[in-house]
C-alpha cells in the first residue's frame, strides 16, 4: 500500500526535474523560428520587461493589468481601460519613454465581461493556429478581450498575416480580429 503512494510522488519529482529542460527547448525553438534577428528579439524583450516593470510600479490605478508586446520596436498595449480613467494615457507615456521603442499602438476595451470565456476563446484560437500546417503559431501572440482578438507578431509574408487573421476569425465567439502582425 505504501509503495502505491510513493510511486506517484517519485513520478512527480522526476517530471518536475524535466521542466527546466522543456522550457529551454521551447525558448530555443521560439528564438530559432522567429524571423527577427536575435539582437532585435533581445531588444524587444528588454523593452517589454522595462515597460511591464514601470506599469507595475506606476501609481496610476489599472496600469498593472495592461499586457505589453514589443516587436521590432513597435509596442502594443492591450487591456481594460475604463472610460475617463488615466490608465491608458499613463501606459502610453511609460511605453514612449522606454529606450528602443519606435512607436506605441493601443487596443483598450472598457470592460471584460467574462475572463473565462476569453481564455477559452484564446485557447481555441491557439489550437486552430497550431493545426494549420502553413503557420508557425509561436510567431504570433494572442490577446482576447470580450471576444475581440488582438494578434501581435512578426511573420515572413503578407499571405501569412492574412492566414493568421482568417484562422482567428474562424473561431466561434470571436467578435473581431485586430492585427498588429508585421512582415519582414
Amino acid at each position: 500500500m505504501r509503495m502505491k503512494q510513493v510511486i506517484p510522488l517519485l513520478l512527480s519529482v522526476a517530471l518536475a526535474g524535466c521542466a527546466p529542460y522543456a522550457l529551454a527547448v521551447k525558448e530555443t525553438y521560439e528564438v530559432a523560428t522567429d524571423p527577427r534577428s536575435v539582437l532585435t528579439q533581445a531588444t524587444d524583450t528588454q523593452a517589454e520587461v522595462q515597460i511591464k516593470a514601470a506599469l507595475l510600479a506606476s501609481p496610476v490605478r489599472g496600469t498593472s493589468g495592461i499586457e505589453v508586446y514589443c516587436r521590432q520596436g513597435v509596442v502594443v498595449l492591450v487591456g481594460v481601460v475604463p472610460p475617463g480613467s488615466q490608465t491608458g494615457q499613463a501606459a502610453v507615456s511609460i511605453a514612449r519613454q522606454t529606450p528602443g521603442v519606435r512607436r506605441v499602438e493601443t487596443y483598450f476595451v472598457p470592460s471584460r465581461p467574462s475572463w473565462e470565456s476569453d481564455i477559452a476563446t484564446k485557447e481555441q484560437i491557439r489550437a486552430t493556429l497550431i493545426a494549420d500546417p502553413a503557420l508557425v503559431s509561436g510567431r504570433v501572440d494572442i490577446a482576447v478581450y470580450a471576444g475581440h482578438v488582438v494578434l501581435v507578431g512578426v511573420v515572413d509574408s503578407r499571405a501569412n498575416v492574412q492566414r493568421f487573421i482568417a484562422d482567428a476569425s474562424s473561431v466561434s465567439g470571436v467578435v473581431s480580429v485586430t492585427s498588429y502582425i508585421q512582415t519582414m
